[in-house]
Parts: structure tokens; sequence; C-alpha cells
């Protein structure tokens, strides 16, 4: 075969597609023929090599016919074995930066032990517990030394009240075969709804065990009313060294105990009798306590903390006999303080000017209380406000406000609220004072009215003065709830005469809020109706139609779990759209009414599917 061209310039595609050798054989043939070659450089590249009539070759002297010798060839076949090699490396190198960067990297084994723990004990079903151990062999290991036992006398069928016999074998069993062959265990938990004499030296000997086994968190729970009949705790629990959770409800202490609980960080007494001396020996036992919560306790007069430098969360829910509370503490964050109208405490918080979450219910809560109350705490990021009657008018002017909530508090009027960093508000009560309210930086408002007259009145109010001001943004969703049947409108222009009977408006900004919200609503309240108005392609509109329409007979979004989301307890669900304009014959307008009308299942259906099943 004859070359005519001068020049051979070998295609780049073509040179990719040819092997190694192939390509040797052509670039001796070039060179024999005396034409033009292509030569590829150490370095990557590639560059031409024109030989003409009369020239020389930059490697020897070669004329015109004349074969190149064999030392040229070498050093032709030695540079473009180079050439490929440092092509090789270079994708070589190339594709170990890429492993390096898509490396996995297991973070959920570089967890500290703490906070795995922390983790499993958030997980209520021990099964679920059980099934962490294939994350990776740290989990195996952490997940056979976190052991918890939950003993409820509810779960457990008994004969009667007098009888609790079943109850005590169950547990005695449990602790037989679970308990003796651990060297610590990570929670203890036991509730009796049935007091009885026989059960005082089995829950001695239950506890007792559980101390000697070092348990981190003990949870004693008596439902009893009569505080004579109240569980006496065995004084080994309050010299533990070991417990760093020891919450306690119906159970009654001995006058002169001692209390050493040096690692404790959180202290839980409901339903008890605690005076003064007790709360002292506590506080005085319990140094490195975090969170402390008295609830429905009686007896305790005067409550002084001082020393607890590392309490940062204090909860008062109405504990009958409080005379006065004193908390003198720069490490306090939270306060939660319940009472009733006829109970009168005085209150002083002045060393805790680092509050930022305060919860008060209060009846007898006046304005100047209030005000003076509010103004030593500079950095209060959330204000919580119930049943405090005797408010009028109050004042917060805030820089660090995000969270307000004022429920029932109904002689209210006209409050001044400035707060720029504003984000959730909350409103319950028979009327709305908030009109003047800034909602430029909220994302989450929550109204419930509970209208007795003029609701017609109020609504018109709303709309007029209050919705108005969200128009402008239009991310915001409005929600109306109302009866067991729930409307959520996607454009507030189009929001018009809402009913006096639609007493709970909801407005949520962010779309993913708004579909955490509507599934807790379906789960929590489980409607008969869920309208949706909006256009046809709304992404929430889309989600509901996938998510309710498009179910499996048997959804297997639970198959692991105990408790069952509310997809499980839907027993039909039909889809029902009407178009805007549709009663004057306007089919073509894009905005659109979408209602899913539940048949719920009862507890007889339920358990009569569940034996057809098995």
């Amino acid at each position: 075969m004859f070359i005519n061209p001068r020049r051979l310039i070998i295609d780049s595609r073509l040179k990719s597609r040819v092997s190694a050798n192939k390509l040797l054989m052509i670039k001796r043939k070039k060179y024999k023929t005396g034409r033009s070659s292509r030569l590829v450089g150490p370095a990557g590249y590639d560059r031409k090599l024109v030989v003409k009539e009369g020239q020389t070759l930059a490697s020897g002297s070669c004329k015109k016919g004349v074969s190149v010798n064999r030392e040229s060839k070498r050093k032709l076949s030695s540079v473009l074995r180079k050439g490929i090699r440092g092509r090789k490396k270079r994708k070589m190198e190339k594709i170990d930066e890429v492993d390096e960067i898509v490396e996995p990297v297991d973070r959920i084994s570089d967890l500290p032990e703490p906070i795995i723990h922390h983790i499993l004990s958030l997980l209520r079903c021990p099964k679920d517990v059980t099934r962490t151990t294939v994350w990776s062999k740290k989990w195996r290991s952490v997940c056979a030394s976190f052991f918890t036992f939950d003993f409820d006398q509810k779960k457990i069928q008994t004969s009667g009240r007098k009888h609790p016999e079943k109850f005590i074998t169950f547990v005695n069993n449990s602790l037989a075969t679970k308990l003796e062959p651990m060297h610590n265990i990570q929670k203890f938990k036991i509730s009796l709804s049935q007091a009885s004499i026989k059960l005082i030296l089995p829950m001695n000997k239950w506890i007792n065990a559980a101390i000697n086994k070092d348990v981190k968190e003990l949870d004693v729970h008596m439902e009893e009313n009569s505080l004579n009949k109240h569980y006496l705790l065995p004084n080994t629990v309050l010299t533990s060294k070991n417990l760093t959770s020891l919450k306690l409800y119906g159970c009654k202490f001995d006058s002169n105990i001692i209390i050493n609980l040096c690692n404790l960080k959180e202290l839980s007494i409901k339903n008890a009798y605690v005076n003064t001396d007790l709360i002292n020996n506590f506080i005085q036992g319990c140094p490195l306590v975090e969170d402390l919560r008295l609830i429905h306790c009686k007896g305790i007069g005067h409550l002084h903390i001082s020393t607890l430098h590392k309490l940062h969360s204090v909860q008062l829910h109405e504990c009958h006999g409080l005379v006065s509370v004193k908390i003198e503490l720069t490490s306090l964050h939270k306060f939660l303080y319940w009472v009733k109208s006829s109970w009168r405490c005085k209150l002083n918080l002045s060393g805790c000017e680092n509050l930022k979450s305060l919860s008060i219910k209060d009846p007898s809560l006046s304005d100047m209380f209030f005000q003076d109350l509010i103004v030593k705490f500079p950095y209060l990021e959330k204000i919580a406000l119930r049943e405090c009657n005797r408010l009028k008018r109050i004042t917060i002017l805030s820089k660090t406000l995000t969270e307000l909530s004022v429920i029932e508090c109904n002689k209210l009027k006209d409050p001044l609220i400035d707060a720029p960093n504003l984000s959730a508000f909350e409103y319950t009560g028979e009327r709305m004072p908030f009109f003047l309210l800034d909602v430029s930086g909220l994302h989450e408002a929550k109204l419930q009215f509970r209208i007795k007259k003029n609701g017609l009145a109020l609504c018109r109010e709303l709309e007029q003065f209050f919705l108005k001001k969200f128009v402008n943004d239009g991310a915001w969703k409005l929600v109306v709830s109302s009866n067991k049947n729930i409307t959520i409108h996607e454009e507030l222009p189009k929001v018009q005469h809402l009913s006096s009977k639609q007493l709970k408006l909801e407005l949520i900004k962010s779309p993913l809020k708004l579909k955490e919200f509507v599934d807790n609503l379906l789960r929590m309240s489980q409607p008969k109706t869920l309208s949706l108005v909006s256009s046809s392609s709304s992404e929430l509109l889309n989600f509901l139609k996938e998510k309710i329409m498009s179910r499996e007979k048997n959804p297997k979004c639970c198959t692991y779990y105990s408790r069952k989301c509310w997809l499980h307890r839907i027993k039909d669900v039909t889809m029902v759209v009407l178009f805007e304009g549709a009663e004057i014959g306007d089919m073509g307008h894009d905005s659109q009414q979408t209602t899913f009308k539940f048949n719920w299942q009862t507890l007889k259906s339920k358990t009569r599917a569940l034996v057809n099943d098995s």
C-alpha cells in the first residue's frame, strides 16, 4: 500500500483505540517510508516529526529511501514505552486520589460511650437496642454492657388487687436469669399500679439487687394517693455512688436518712412528702446535680439553693405548702414555676442573670412583679405564661427572645412586644390581644380560641388585622382545626370567611415543618377529614397523595416496631377534589380543594383483624 501525502498525522481517537503494539508497528512503518510521524514524548504530549527530501532526522543522518538504523529504533521504542507507562501512572495516581476522597469514614463508631449510652436510653423498645449491634463492633460491645430492666405491673395481668403473686413471680424469674450474670446495668425501672403489703419485701430485694449491680439510672413509680401508703425507699439507694439519675414517684423517706449521691446529675421527686430538712439534705448530698424536679410534693416550705454550681434546670410543679423560693445560681438556664391560685409564695431569682427559659403559671402574678422579674434576665430566649389572670398590661423588650407562649391569660390587653428575633409565637384565650405584634421574623404561630360570644366579630378581626400581616410572604401556610376536621390553606390571600367554630389556627412557614406537623396531627388526633386548598401541582398535595392514597394494604414502615404509625390505623380513605369556581362552571382554574375522608380502625376491629391474620 502506497501513501501519497507527504505528511501523515494519526488521529488521536484512532490512537486511543489501538493497542500499544499496533501503535509501535505503525510508527516503525512511517519511519521506513520516510514520511511524517508523531512522536510521543516522555511528558505525555505529542509533537510532529516531519521528514522532507534532502533533510536529516534529529536522531541521525538518514536520507530518502534509507532505513532507520537499529539504534534509532530502540530509542523510539523506549520513548513510546515510557510514554505509555507515564500515562498509566498518571491514571493510577488520579484513581488513588479519588479513592482517598470518597473513602468512607465510620463516624458512628467514633462516638464516645456516654453518648452511645444516651442514644440507647432513648430507645423504648429493647429490640431496637439489640438491632443497633449490627452497626459496628464498638456498638456491639457497648450494647453488650447496656442492660435495662423495665417492670410494669399494668402489663402483667394479675388476678386482683390482693393477689400480686403473678407479678412477683415474673420479676423474680427475670432477675434470676438475666441480672445475676451481669456486673453492672444501665437502667432499672419498676412501676406498681396496685399497692400491697406483699410487695414491700420483694420491692426492697429487687431495688437492692439493682444497686449491687451498680445501676446508673433508677426509676421507682408507686401509684398511690394516700401518703400513709407510700413506699419507704431503702437507705442503700440514697448512698449509691454510681447513680446518675434518680426518679421517685410516690415514695417516702426515713427522717434520719443520710444522703450521699456524689455522681447524681438528675433528681426527680413526685407525689411525696418532702420537708425543708430533707430538701437541704438532698442539696448537700448531691453536689453535681444538673436537673432538679419537684412535682406535686408537700411540706417543702422554704427552698433555698445557692451551692449547686452545676444546676442548670429547676422545675417546681404545684408543690403545696411552698412558702418561698430563693435561687442564687449563675449556672441556672431553665426555671419552671407552677402554682395554684390559693397559694402564696415569694419568688426570688436575683442571682440567676444567665437564665434563658422562664415558664410561670401563677394566677396571682401581677404586672409590676413580672416587669421587675424579666428585667433581671437579659439573655432570655423563651417566655411561657400560663393562667396568669392578674396580668393586664405587660411590656417585653428583648433582642434575644425567640419563643413566646401566652396560655389562658384572659385579662391581658394590648401587650407591647418588641422582640426582633422572635421566631415562634403561641396564644390561647377568649380573644386576640396581639394585633400589634410584629410578625416579620416569625417562622411559626399557633392561635387557639375559646369563643363564648361574638365569634364572627373575632374571625373578621383576625382576617383583617392579623392574617393580613402574613400575606406578603407567600411561604406561609394556614392550618385550621375544628372538631376532627382539618383544613390547610397554602395561599393566605384566598382565605376568606373563617367560621366561628374553627377555633384553632396554626401558621407554619417551613415546608418540612408543615409535613412533620401534618404527620403528627394524623397520628395524634385521627381526624375525620383532611382538606388541602392549593394548586394542582402542590408539593404537599403530592406528598399526601403518595403517602395516603398509595399506601400498601399492610404497610411495612413499622415492621420492626411494636408501636405502629397512623398508616396502620386507616381502615379506608376516599379522596374528593373540588375545583375553585366549580359552582359557576369555571373548571379551568388552577386552585383546588382536595379532601381526604378517613375511616379509622377501632380497637375491636383492629383486634379482630389481628386474630384473622393469625
